[in-house]
């Protein structure tokens, strides 16, 4: 894919890390007229993660969080694919792309890897199968489509049976993604419910459940409890110390022994190291590459 007399480096993810590290080479690096360098990433394009609940809740047009790739670089080669494996002795990246998935074997002189994180579903059963996440410009839409589908079967009068789990929406995750998460749904179906005639305000259950003691551990205590008390005001039930452990047609099993009536629950309450990276043979730390102060692989 590349010249053999230059020097060739590939960067492996278009996410916050990879595109940041591409625009700077492309500054700099890849000027250098015997160095060539390429991008891989599924999409062609950048997403603002931060703001996908606003896009779910309808506050933003999804076109204000995503940027084309190509238009963001001027030197540097772009290849829309799927990394499948990393062969560090033979220095050779396999990715597979096009409408059959067919495989290319991409040559290096230097790797940069910024594959990211997938959703970790803790083996909970029917977590896989029935939860929603929030990763993707995909799942941001499809949340937003759900939101939507639920109003408005929740509103025919041969649902009037069924419309508590239709109407009760639970976040699993008190971190960033969850509490964003949690408070778009909140405000997007209570302004909403006001245009269907059968439903009420009061027919709403919007519930987080988050395993820690306090919601946006990060940000500590203090701020974690003035957001709960903020979000409780605006109808949202906060259930903390408590876990999600198993997902059916009936609801969301807790670890309280509670199971909530529930036909949507949103998932944000867990990620893992990209597979991609687990047979690579060097030093990791809790599934991650474990890296030196210069982020280099240190063998």
């Amino acid at each position: 894919m590349a010249s053999s007399n230059k020097t060739r480096i590939l960067i492996l993810g278009g996410g916050f890390a990879g595109l940041h590290a591409a625009i700077h080479l492309d500054d700099t690096l890849a000027r250098d007229p015997d160095v060539e360098i390429t991008l891989v990433n599924r999409d062609n394009f950048f997403l603002f993660t931060p703001m996908l609940h606003e896009v779910a809740a309808s506050d933003l047009d999804l076109a204000n969080i995503v940027n084309p790739i190509r238009k963001l670089l001027k030197r540097i080669h772009f290849f829309a694919g799927d990394v499948e494996a990393i062969n560090f002795e033979r220095k050779l990246v396999t990715v597979s792309h096009g409408f059959d998935h067919h495989h290319h074997e991409i040559p290096y002189d230097h790797v940069v890897i910024g594959l990211g994180s997938i959703t970790n579903y803790f083996n909970l059963p029917g977590l896989e199968q029935r939860a929603l996440t929030m990763k993707s410009l995909g799942d941001a839409i499809h949340l937003r489509n759900r939101l939507i589908a639920h109003l408005e079967e929740a509103d025919t009068e041969c649902c009037a049976d069924v419309r508590r789990p239709l109407l009760t929406f639970v976040v699993a995750g008190g971190g960033f993604a969850g509490v964003e998460t949690i408070a778009g749904i909140n405000d997007f179906v209570r302004e909403a419910i006001r245009f269907y005639s059968n439903l009420r305000e009061g027919m709403l259950r919007v519930v987080l459940v988050h395993p820690g003691k306090v919601i946006l551990p990060e940000l500590g205590e203090k701020l974690g409890r003035y957001t709960e008390k903020k979000l409780a005001g605006r109808g949202v039930e906060i259930l903390v110390n408590t876990r999600v452990t198993g997902v059916t047609t009936a609801g969301v099993q807790l670890s309280t022994g509670e199971e909530i009536e529930s036909k949507a629950l949103i998932w944000t309450a867990g990620t893992s190291p990209n597979p991609v990276i687990d047979c690579l043979p060097c030093a990791k730390e809790h599934g991650r590459l474990k890296v030196d102060e210069m982020l280099r692989l240190p063998d």
